[in-house]
């Protein structure tokens, strides 16, 4: 077996300097090569098959853009769609764009590092109830007049997309304002006031 190992990644070292010279760069060191193939991505690699009525991701959101608002997020994969459960806390009376965003950095003091929505497949921004619409458009939250709000909404999957645990990764966003559900290509919703990182459920197959 040693003899074999051996082989092995002395050949894949001297395809490796082959390559190298003949595309006219500099070849790597040995250890360099041995890195470079040690960390070759894998092939086939699928998205989580989700099963109904798992929680399989959720979100802790902090306050952002000098407010006081904070809460959770979680999501539920249903025979019909998925199922949405967010608590606020600390956030002003009124309807709350609410939304995923496209990157999970909430590092910006106004959440600007979240990105804009995620939206894979190009869409315009629409009512969570469109087919056609971004993948991140929720609609809004109500909150009451104690600063607290909860949102229980079932969305399906919008037109080009089917791969919920897709959204490991990416933010949740609540904004200002109530989003108006027309205007492109965010709602004119406002700033943004609270924001957490998605992240898969430890049950949740990887």
């Amino acid at each position: 077996m040693k003899s074999f190992m051996t082989l092995f990644c002395a050949g894949v070292l001297t395809s490796t300097l082959s390559f190298a010279q003949a595309s006219g760069g500099s070849a790597p060191s040995a250890p360099e090569a041995a890195k470079a193939v040690q960390n070759t991505p894998a092939t086939g690699a699928k998205t989580p098959i989700l099963k109904n009525g798992a929680k399989f991701a959720e979100a802790k959101l902090s306050p952002k853009s000098g407010t006081k608002a904070a809460g959770t997020v979680s999501f539920t994969k249903e025979s019909d769609g998925i199922r949405v459960v967010a608590s606020l806390t600390g956030v002003e009376p009124g309807k709350h764009g609410f939304h995923i965003h496209e990157k999970g950095d909430c590092s910006a003091e106004d959440a600007s590092t979240a990105g804009g929505h995620f939206n894979p497949a190009g869409s315009p921004h629409a009512a969570p109830s469109a087919s056609v619409r971004h993948v991140g458009d929720l609609g809004n939250i109500e909150i009451k007049k104690d600063g607290t709000g909860t949102l229980k909404i079932t969305v399906k999957n919008p037109k080009d997309f089917s791969a919920w645990a897709d959204i490991s990764g990416k933010s949740v966003i609540v904004h200002e304002k109530a989003d108006d559900l027309k205007s492109q290509p965010s709602g004119d919703a406002g700033k943004r006031i609270a924001c957490g990182l998605i992240e898969l459920s430890p049950s949740t197959p990887h």
